[in-house]
């Protein structure tokens, strides 16, 4: 998803855990043929450093191709250091910051763990350190509890609108 000559995104999918941003990314990388990286994934299950995990999007990024990046990116520094990145490899960073309701993510994460106090406390540790982007950040906000169809309407949408 190239339009012109411009810059491709590297799009950078944010929220709480459970709030549906790792479906949204996958999704939304297969809808636009687009590579999707979940950085927290290549940590923990496969022990990828910052180094190689930078050298990886150093060579998507000779690609030209739009790039989605999901992960490590809860704190408005950790998407500052990201975007600078992105941009010193040719990419135009965006965020999407997926929304959802907390009794909707309480629900989602029971599903997930053995016990209802297990669940709690991961959910309270990740709120502790998730920020909400700054004025100068470009973020593109989308609900966790809309269907993929209007997720998808609502970014391709304000992605065209910015060229």
């Amino acid at each position: 998803m190239n339009i012109g000559k411009s810059k491709p995104y590297a799009i950078l999918v944010f929220g709480a855990p459970k709030s549906g941003k790792t479906s949204f990314a996958e999704h939304f990388s297969q809808t636009i043929n687009a590579p999707f990286l979940n950085l927290t994934h290549l940590v923990n299950e496969y022990h990828v450093s910052k180094k190689l995990a930078e050298e990886l999007i150093n060579q998507i990024s000779k690609s030209r191709s739009t790039l989605i990046i999901e992960g490590n990116i809860d704190t408005e520094a950790q998407r500052k250091e990201m975007r600078e990145m992105l941009v010193k490899f040719g990419y135009q960073p965006i965020i999407v910051w997926v929304q959802t309701d907390l009794n909707t993510i309480k629900q989602r994460m029971r599903a997930s763990y053995r016990t209802l106090s297990e669940a709690k406390d991961t959910l309270s540790k990740a709120l502790s350190r998730i920020e909400a982007p700054a004025d100068d950040e470009k973020t593109i906000v989308i609900s966790g509890k809309h269907t993929y169809q209007t997720q998808c309407r609502n970014v391709v949408n304000r992605l065209t609108d910015a060229n």
